[in-house]
């Protein structure tokens, strides 16, 4: 995933500025909008086709950490650090998935 460059942070707008292109697999940004497209299927059994939920996660989180740097406040801290919490519960999730051979598959 690209990193987010605060100094492209236009406080004028208070708009992050995004790059063209892709961002992560099934994340598309250009100067005025984010397009999501979801994984569509396990990806052993139909490929990558779109971003998995960990990489919106994700993406939102590196977004308020830019608005964190410019703006700091309380509020903010607090949605970052439950964020991260997020990333590792899905974290979590995966290596027990993987541990038992089903990660990335329709099975339990």
């Amino acid at each position: 995933m690209k990193t987010m460059n605060i100094e492209n942070f236009d406080p004028a707008t208070r708009a992050y500025p995004f790059s063209d292109g892709d961002v992560a697999p099934g994340i598309y940004v250009n100067e005025t909008q984010v397009a999501f497209t979801g994984q569509r299927g396990p990806v052993q059994e139909v490929g990558v086709n779109g971003c998995q939920i960990d990489d919106l996660i994700k993406f939102a989180r590196l977004t308020i950490e830019v608005f964190n740097k410019k703006f700091p406040c309380r509020e903010n801290s607090f949605v970052i650090t439950k964020l991260r919490e997020a990333e590792m519960w899905l974290e979590e999730r995966k290596l027990d998935r993987e541990a038992r051979g089903v990660e990335g598959k329709s099975e339990k």
